[in-house]
């Protein structure tokens, strides 16, 4: 059991210890893939609740309960986050082109990346936490209980900040241009 902004704070940590490790050539590809699976959640969420609901009380034992549609629903959706955050990590990935700048500019470029990547990824498991009215607190994983600072930055997570799925389009198309430039 821990404070969720904790929890937000080593995902975000961790992110940014791998991108140090694979350059922000590499990680500006999985920031593309990222924004993607973000975008697709926000675009079909609203409209595969009720199916989803349905589909689970077909083939899983989630009763009528809220609290357990609840946790069906952001379970299907981090499923799928998590699955397109991890083929954006392995294996061959989309690398941009060019020559790394040398340190310490490209280190500073590298962090700042993988920072975004570590935001777009805690941000995004937190939303669904906060949406579906964090089903995992009742397995004790969260505290119930939110210090001021978690609830300043349930504010600032990033569907919060560009709730429209069209709005992810656009850092999606500035990434495909820099990509197809090189």
């Amino acid at each position: 059991m821990g404070a969720i902004e904790i929890y937000f704070g080593t995902i975000t940590l961790i992110i940014m210890l791998i991108a140090l490790a694979r350059g922000y050539h590499k990680e500006l590809g999985s920031t593309m893939i990222i924004m993607v699976a973000i975008f697709l959640l926000r675009l079909v969420e609203e409209q595969f609740n009720p199916a989803l609901t349905r589909l689970g009380a077909a083939f899983f034992p989630v009763s009528e309960t809220p609290n357990e549609q609840q946790l069906f629903l952001s379970s299907v959706y981090l499923l799928f986050f998590v699955v397109a955050v991890f083929a954006g990590y392995a294996g061959q990935t989309i690398t941009f082109a060019g020559k790394p700048l040398p340190p310490p500019r490209g280190t500073i470029l590298t962090l700042v990346v993988g920072f975004i990547n570590g935001y777009l990824i805690a941000g995004t498991v937190w939303y669904y936490q906060d949406a579906y009215g964090y089903p995992l607190s009742q397995f004790g994983l969260l505290k119930p209980e939110f210090s001021p600072v978690a609830q300043a930055l349930i504010q600032v997570l990033p569907q919060n900040l560009m709730p429209s799925s069209s709005l992810w389009m656009i850092p999606i198309a500035v990434l495909l241009l820099i990509r197809v430039r090189g």
